[in-house]
């Protein structure tokens, strides 16, 4: 009875040090993610920052509480305990005869220049004698960055950083568009991404150093976690030695993340992370004859595809007939989309090919999923304001119905009317009790309960399925996101941050037609429906096989369809 006992007993083993494994892999991702996340926010709030040479270009060096330099990027570590990464290879590259690094010494090359700012880059990893990492010259895409690499102060190669990037994200730190790179006349590259094989190597602690250099100037720099310490050696570590490994690089990132908080939120407070100056008033923007209306921004996901198309089939237009709305009528419209938090997600291909076949979809540098939505409408009044500039800016579900003709007359009539805030004004309960869809955690926020009902209500708030800014209030938004709260509802979270500006609300009933009496009631231009949703389902009900047809009826030249053919549509 021994051997099965043993063997149950074994693969006890075997599945608690997996999930074990898997437990540790999956707060590293949850960490690094966040940490990404905040250097993002933090380089935006720094950018004039001058950074002393050896510090970390891409990633900023961190701060302590009474505001002196720490670093907590992995440094140089004395002996092999505190080494985080292992370079481990499946065939011994040399063992302890490889021959010794021959190659000009690091002392010639260190950088004496004036600091670059523009430059930026780091080291990811080493593994399996290959180093990856990233670099990059701010707002320029075309000659990709040589990354030079030395291990124990030899020169050991050069790598081109134009490979895959390791993370979206950094094209956003970068600040530059590989969807646009397709226009550039010379070949775009596949991004800032390199890959550097090391060559044979005693087993045992080396170090590496990676500097770039900026190709149209003097400047190089030494990239973020270097220098890096490491192991060379011929066996994988142990599960105790793979765990600990693990764990200190969650410390490592914990570290940073809470030194991040405590720079991005203590030593910047109510800072315009843009711009690096207080909260500013809406400006008077004078008469600017190439800015357009309005920019109609639709939210929508990475697999829907099919609500796109049936959008294109209504009421967006494509190819020529797009542009010359933008032209003719002034009306940009664009579909707003995320990325996937999957690795190599198959949606990714088809979401490149729908960019190229339509031209109608802008990224936005986040994982795109319904529970961060606050944070994508936060991002879209940021990006779209940077791309082009109109006199409004609307955010709009990829299940809706809009009649855009109708929709830029009203706009047109109400473009000099000051800082608006228009849509179907509301103001519901506060969901207490976690069981509902739209419960609010941060309830307590908006006051006690009170009147016969006891319960707590919302602001005043426009209906989240559309809604418009004008120019001002929307780059307003832009520009101070790092000190706007978001809540869980994106409806609610955008009425909040202007609650208390002086902004006029205005309480649009023709954007929010629900039923056909309504769409039978059109009667001319002062109560024609600019848009047509259903509350209860915060869009349009089975939107696939409803909207196309509700939009034939009601929004499609609606004072010439009959009532008949509207009830049947709707109904």
């Amino acid at each position: 009875m021994a051997g099965p006992r043993t063997s149950i007993g074994g693969m006890l083993f075997v599945l608690a040090s997996s999930l074990a494994c898997l437990y540790v892999a999956g707060r590293l991702w949850n960490t690094t993610r966040e940490l990404h996340y905040l250097q993002t926010e933090l380089q935006l709030v720094q950018q004039s920052r001058k950074l002393s040479v050896g510090r970390g270009s891409g990633l900023l060096p961190l701060t302590d509480s009474n505001g002196d330099s720490t670093n907590a990027d992995i440094r140089t570590v004395q002996g092999s305990d505190d080494v985080l990464y292992y370079s481990v290879r499946s065939t011994p590259s040399g063992g302890p005869r490889a021959p010794p690094l021959t190659g000009p010494k690091i002392e010639s090359d260190l950088p004496t220049q004036e600091w670059d700012e523009r430059l930026l880059g780091q080291i990811d990893s080493v593994e399996a004698g290959t180093v990856s990492g990233w670099a990059c010259l701010r707002g320029q895409l075309g000659k990709p960055l040589q990354v030079v690499l030395y291990v124990d102060g030899v020169r050991v190669g050069e790598a081109a950083a134009s490979g895959d990037t390791p993370h979206h994200i950094i094209h956003r730190l970068c600040e530059i568009d590989m969807d646009m790179a397709g226009d550039m006349q010379q070949p775009a590259q596949q991004g800032v991404g390199f890959t550097l094989k090391l060559p044979e190597l005693q087993q045992g602690r080396h170090e590496i150093r990676a500097f770039v250099s900026n190709p149209h100037s003097t400047s190089k720099q030494e990239l973020n976690q270097s220098p890096l310490a490491f192991l060379e050696t011929a066996s994988e570590p142990g599960l105790e030695e793979a765990l600990k490994r693990k764990d200190n690089i969650i410390r490592v990132r914990n570290a940073q993340i809470s030194a991040l908080w405590d720079e991005l939120h203590t030593r910047q407070p109510w800072k315009n992370a843009i711009k690096g100056e207080g909260i500013v008033s809406f400006p008077e923007d004078a008469a600017n004859t190439t800015r357009k209306l309005a920019v109609l921004g639709i939210n929508t996901g990475m697999g829907a595809r099919l609500r796109r198309d049936n959008l294109r089939r209504t009421w967006v237009p494509m190819g020529k007939d797009l542009k010359r709305l933008e032209e003719q009528r002034g009306i940009v419209i664009r579909f707003v989309i995320g990325y996937s938090e999957q690795k190599d997600d198959p949606d990714e291909v088809k979401l490149k090919a729908e960019m190229q076949q339509f031209g109608d979809i802008v990224r936005i540098d986040m994982v795109d999923t319904y529970a961060d939505l606050s944070m994508k409408t936060l991002r879209m009044f940021s990006i779209l304001p940077q791309k082009i500039d109109a006199d409004f800016y609307f955010k709009i579900d990829d299940d809706v119905a809009v009649n855009v003709d109708a929709l830029a007359d009203y706009l047109d009539a109400h473009r000099t009317q000051g800082n608006l805030y228009l849509g179907c004004m509301k103001s519901g309960q506060v969901l207490t009790d976690r069981r509902y869809k739209w419960f609010e955690p941060e309830y307590w926020r908006f006051g006690e309960a009170a009147g016969a009902e006891g319960q707590i209500n919302y602001m005043r708030h426009a209906s989240g399925q559309i809604y418009g800014l004008s120019g001002p209030v929307a780059k307003y938004i832009g520009r101070n996101g790092p000190i706007l709260h978001r809540f869980a509802n994106e409806d609610v979270t955008l009425g909040a941050w202007l609650v208390g500006l002086e902004i006029t609300h205005v309480d649009e009933r023709r954007m929010c037609c629900d039923s056909a009496e309504k769409c039978n009631a059109q009667t001319g231009d002062s109560n024609m429906c600019l848009a047509y949703y259903e509350h209860q389902c915060a869009g349009i009900c089975s939107s696939e096989e409803r909207l196309e047809p509700i939009y034939e009826a009601c929004l499609r030249d609606p004072l010439k369809k009959g009532q008949n053919a509207r009830q049947a549509a709707i109904h």
